[in-house]
C-alpha cells in the first residue's frame, strides 16, 4: 500500500497556472498531486520546480536525498522544458544555431540515471508523460515581447520545412507559422515518446496522462491559454487520473 510521494517535475506537477495574458503565473492551491494525495490519504513531498527541464531536475532530486528525502514512491516527470528553445536568443538572431533546453539524448542518459538513483535509494520510480501543448497558443505564447517572422524563419530553416513535401510554402507566412507551431508540438511529442521508452525499458511504471489529455474529447478546455499548463480544469481532472492509478503502483522495496 502506498503512503508516502515525493515528485520531481516541472511546472506541471508544480500546479503553475497562467493568466489571461499568458505571462502572469501563479501556483494553485489544488494542484493534481495535493488533491490525490489528500483523497487517499498520502503524504507528498512535491519537489517540482517551475520551467525545470531534466538537467535541473536531477539536480534537485540529489539535493533531496541528500537531505534525507524517504519515500516509497518517486514521480519523475519532464519534456516540455527540455525540447524548448531560448526564444529570446531565437528572436535576437535566427540564423543561429540553437540547442534545446535539454536535447534529446541528454534527456534520455539524464531520465535514466533518474531512475537509477531512485531505486538505489531504494524509491520505487514512476514517470510520468506530460500534457500536450496546444500548438497554436504555446507558438503565440512564445512570440509574446519577441521577433515572430525571426522565430518563424528559425524554425523553418531548422526542420526543414520548406522542403518539397512539407507543408510550409515559401510564399505564404500563416502556412510557415501553422507548420512552425506543429513542429513545436511535435518536439514535445518525441520527447513523452522517449520517456516512455525509457519506461518500458527499464520496467518503470508509468503515467500517461498525456494520452489521456489527449482522448479527451476537446482538451483545450483543460488547458490554459499559453497552451502549456493545465487550468484548474486541467489539474482536477489529472487528479482524477492519480485517484485511480496511485492505488495500482507497485511497490519495488
Amino acid at each position: 500500500m502506498v503512503t508516502s510521494i515525493i515528485a520531481w517535475g516541472d511546472s506541471i506537477l508544480k500546479g503553475v497556472v497562467s493568466g489571461d495574458d499568458s505571462k502572469r503565473f501563479d501556483i494553485t492551491e489544488k494542484d493534481s498531486l495535493s488533491q490525490a494525495c489528500s483523497a487517499l490519504g498520502i503524504e507528498l513531498a512535491n519537489k517540482s520546480v517551475f520551467g525545470s527541464w531534466m538537467t535541473k531536475t536531477r539536480r534537485t532530486q540529489d539535493r533531496s536525498l541528500r537531505n534525507g528525502a524517504s519515500t516509497q514512491i518517486g514521480i519523475i516527470e519532464s519534456g516540455t522544458n527540455d525540447c524548448d528553445y531560448d526564444w529570446s536568443a531565437v528572436s535576437a538572431n535566427p540564423d543561429a544555431e540553437h540547442l534545446q533546453r535539454c536535447p534529446l539524448e541528454e534527456f534520455e542518459r539524464l531520465m535514466k540515471e533518474a531512475v537509477s538513483v531512485a531505486r538505489q535509494n531504494k524509491i520505487t520510480p514512476v514517470i510520468m508523460i506530460p500534457t500536450p501543448l496546444v500548438p497554436e497558443w504555446w507558438f503565440n505564447n512564445i512570440c509574446i515581447g519577441n521577433d515572430e517572422a525571426a522565430i518563424v524563419r528559425f524554425i523553418v530553416r531548422k526542420y526543414g520545412l520548406q522542403d518539397q513535401d512539407c507543408a510550409a510554402s515559401q510564399n505564404d507566412p500563416q502556412d510557415q507559422k501553422r507548420a512552425a507551431a506543429m513542429r513545436l508540438y511535435q518536439n514535445q511529442e518525441l520527447f513523452s515518446l522517449k520517456a516512455a521508452a525509457i519506461a518500458r525499458a527499464l520496467d518503470v511504471q508509468i503515467v500517461d496522462i498525456r494520452s489521456e489529455f489527449l482522448a479527451h474529447p476537446n482538451y483545450k478546455t483543460l488547458m490554459c491559454l499559453d497552451g502549456v499548463h493545465p487550468n484548474q480544469a486541467g489539474y482536477d481532472f489529472m487528479a482524477e487520473i492519480w485517484n485511480r492509478e496511485i492505488p495500482k503502483f507497485k511497490l519495488e522495496f
